[in-house]
């Protein structure tokens, strides 16, 4: 009696399920349990290091959700009767380049074998595919964290392949605002659960157990938005902001790379982001403490107004002279109101100090935004024998750079520090010089006695290869191309990639570690009061800082920072023990998950100013102003943001006072 009922019940289902009555010949399962309610199908075997198949053949039907035409092309497809399995998906990718009849929301019947493609389920057919019909397009399902879900990892696996919509109860965070990844040539936001993601060396410093478990959590609760086409969020009304929920987004998840991507099926807008924390404006002084601040201009070059050349004859800025403007506007309106007594100044183009250079542009343009004189600016400028070619601060096409008040601070003299340069057959490496004014304070202050040194730098980036890095990428190489030999050397290569991977420092890491120990090292021989300010490329707990901080083996449970090798200074090769710390103290350290300066894939703080001990009990205020990071660049280009503060650069400037 009871299988009578069931097999009317199952003849009523697919009734209903297809209005035309045509069945799906062989159909013996279902979507869902070839998915299963683990994290891969439970019809797999291993084939390989990556790839898992069934042996057998399975039969389903199912409703087209969405077609991919470009690289590793096929069809989304999902079920819409029940399952019995209320843990598995319920919608798969089909592997095919053959879609000539496939149309979105037609029912199809698929045979083929169960695959497991570097994490994600899919159906590879060994048959055609057959189109049984139109069928009434398929309703998304409201993506809900179950509570057999040990993380949203695991929420994201049981609705891979299906049509999906994120709700206010998802509770899905942008930690990174959009962006166009070039590679793909696509615009994406990255989401997470509940919460901004954090770089992991933020707080645990690079290869422990606490920065691995911080790693582990981001990706757990990570999501990629891969926005349809050309998004239309380009307005001065529909900005994205770091921490804005989201909520009403539609579209098809799915696994690749290593991340769930939800892949939208229309073009986000704005009453699908709840602003949480709102763009800030920064309220005028009202203390006469001692402004410093610091700030990456993000390439401001004057090439398109006629400016100068720089050594490299690159020009990495502005365009056309209505970019220029535009970029000019902001930079101005940021550093007028910032309104430091002295802020450092990165990535300005390296063309000189003369009346055509940058430098002197932006000065001009500052001070003349500026009515009283007691607040006007001058610049940094070195002694001519301190400058490359006579004339150049550093040989590249970008350098630093200082704008000080005279009517706050006495200038005695500006050095230049040198720091180290990477050669070997491999290729080259640079930092930017450091350039190290030294002031006598204003006689209203307590310390009017005493000497203050500020150093302005900007450290190798995390992008682009040194030695070490290209001599990882060869072993790497080698140790690929002999994986296939045996499960031995396919392990050896793993283990080895998953090391070089292990302390997410990025690129020449050593080469920085190595620039702060020469820069503190130099400082420590010239008295006073000392900043080290500026892009420092490096993330709290990284070897770099621990270097300037309070690095010791011992109390980081011998965690051994490593310089780099083939650096020298001028002609003499650099062999530096880099066994403890230099004592300098980072204000901002305690308020590390909201002292962010960047956003990546994480968000996180490149930008820094450091004081030495005795000046630490002066710094009354400490604050990042989240006007940039928080935001898309992309705005950067639209009109309509001429007149606006937010968007001058990617990093945030930040700043302190002493009393």
């Amino acid at each position: 009696m009871v299988s009578i009922i069931l097999l009317l019940n199952d003849v009523y289902a697919n009734e209903l399920l297809n209005e035309n009555n045509i069945s799906c010949i062989g159909e013996n399962y279902s979507i869902s349990q070839l998915q299963g309610e683990g994290h891969r199908s439970p019809y797999v075997i291993k084939k390989g290091s990556k790839r898992y198949r069934s042996d057998l053949f399975f039969t389903v039907r199912g409703v087209v959700t969405k077609l991919k035409l470009d690289r590793n092309a096929g069809f989304f497809m999902q079920q819409i009767d029940k399952s019995t399995l209320s843990l598995a998906s319920k919608g798969i990718f089909v592997r095919t380049t053959d879609m000539t009849n496939i149309k979105l929301d037609t029912s199809v019947c698929v045979t083929g074998v169960v695959e497991e493609y570097y994490g994600m389920t899919q159906l590879h057919p060994t048959a055609e595919v057959i189109v049984l019909g139109d069928a009434k397009a398929v309703a998304p399902t409201n993506i809900i964290v179950a509570t057999v879900d040990a993380n949203f990892s695991e929420t994201l696996e049981r609705y891979e392949g299906m049509r999906v919509r994120l709700v206010n109860m998802t509770d899905m965070r942008v930690t990174k605002p959009l962006y166009y990844d070039r590679r793909w040539q696509r615009y994406n936001i990255i989401l997470s659960h509940q919460q901004i993601n954090i770089h992991p060396n933020t707080t645990a410093f690079p290869s422990s157990i606490f920065a691995d478990q911080h790693a582990l959590s981001n990706k757990q609760r990570r999501l990629y938005l891969q926005l349809a086409g050309r998004p239309t969020l380009i307005t001065k009304s529909d900005y994205i902001r770091v921490n804005d929920k989201v909520a009403g987004v539609v579209g098809i998840l799915q696994f690749s790379y290593g991340e769930f991507r939800l892949v939208t099926d229309d073009p986000v807008s704005k009453i699908q982001f709840t602003h949480l924390s709102d763009r800030e404006t920064l309220p005028p002084r009202t203390t006469h403490h001692l402004r410093i601040a610091s700030f990456n201009l993000l390439n401001y070059f004057n090439t398109a107004a006629g400016g100068a050349y720089n050594p490299l004859r690159q020009n990495r800025g502005a365009t056309t002279r209505l970019a220029l403007h535009r970029q000019e506007t902001k930079l101005v309106k940021t550093i007028v109101t910032l309104d430091a007594d002295f802020i450092g100044l990165m990535e300005i183009e390296n063309n000189g100090f003369g009346k055509d250079s940058a430098i002197q542009r932006l000065l001009s343009l500052v001070n003349r935004q500026i009515k009283d004189p007691d607040k006007q600016y001058k610049m940094l400028q070195p002694e001519l024998s301190d400058l490359y070619r006579g004339r150049y601060l550093g040989s590249g096409a970008i350098t630093v750079a200082g704008f000080y008040r005279p009517s706050r601070l006495k200038h005695v003299s500006t050095r230049v520090i040198d720091l180290p340069i990477q050669r070997s057959i491999l290729g080259n490496a640079y930092h930017r010089p450091a350039l190290t004014p030294t002031f006598m304070r204003n006689s209203s202050y307590k310390k009017e006695s005493e000497r203050l040194t500020i150093s302005v730098n900007h450290f190798k980036s995390k992008g682009s290869k040194c030695v070490a890095d290209k001599q990882r990428s060869a072993i790497l190489k080698q140790l690929k191309s002999s994986s296939r030999k045996s499960n031995t050397s396919l392990q050896k290569w793993q283990r080895t990639k998953s090391k070089f991977k292990q302390d997410r420092q990025g690129h020449c890491a050593g080469f920085r570690s190595l620039a702060a120990s020469v820069l503190a090292q130099s400082l420590a021989r010239q008295g006073g009061d000392k900043i080290i300010l500026g892009d420092l490329n490096s993330y709290p707990k990284e070897d770099p800082l621990l270097v300037l901080t309070d690095y010791k083996q011992a109390s980081y449970a011998y965690y051994k920072i490593r310089g780099s090798t083939h650096s020298y200074l001028g002609q003499h090769l650099i062999v530096l023990k880099l066994d403890n710390g230099f004592g300098y103290h980072d204000p901002f350290i305690s308020e590390n998950t909201d002292s962010w300066t960047y956003s990546f894939q994480a968000l996180g703080r490149l930008d820094y100013i450091l004081v030495n001990t005795d000046l630490l009990s002066d710094v009354v205020v400490k604050k990042v102003w989240h006007i940039n990071a928080a935001e898309s660049r992309l705005l950067n280009k639209d009109k309509d943001f001429l007149n606006d503060i937010a968007f001058s650069s990617d990093h945030d400037p930040l700043f302190i006072e002493l009393k």
